[in-house]
């Protein structure tokens, strides 16, 4: 919360901010309702229009990487999809 309202005391209007909602490397994989959850309290700083979800780092950053496999990947980034939809509809950004 505390970067989130300095975000928001620094943040410009032309400015979009993606906020991380999956962490890569942890073997957990996010809920849908968990990524909704981040981005609804994420949404409580910084205005809808420039609110956007990523995750907290790219995936496999090096060739040699193999901590994620595939299947993780896929299942968090569909997490993450999923999540940021059900955020929209709460939110009335759809």
């Amino acid at each position: 919360m505390r970067v989130l309202q300095i975000i928001r005391q620094y943040l410009k209007p032309h400015q979009r901010i993606c906020v991380g909602v999956v962490a890569p490397i942890d073997p957990h994989v996010e809920t849908a309702g968990e990524v909704c959850a981040r981005v609804l309290e994420a949404a409580q700083y910084i205005p809808v229009e420039q609110l956007g979800t990523t995750d907290d780092c790219g995936f496999s950053p090096f060739s040699d990487d193999t901590s994620t496999s595939r299947d993780t990947a896929f299942s968090k980034i569909r997490a993450r999809v999923e999540g940021t939809a059900l955020a929209a509809a709460a939110l009335g950004a759809t």
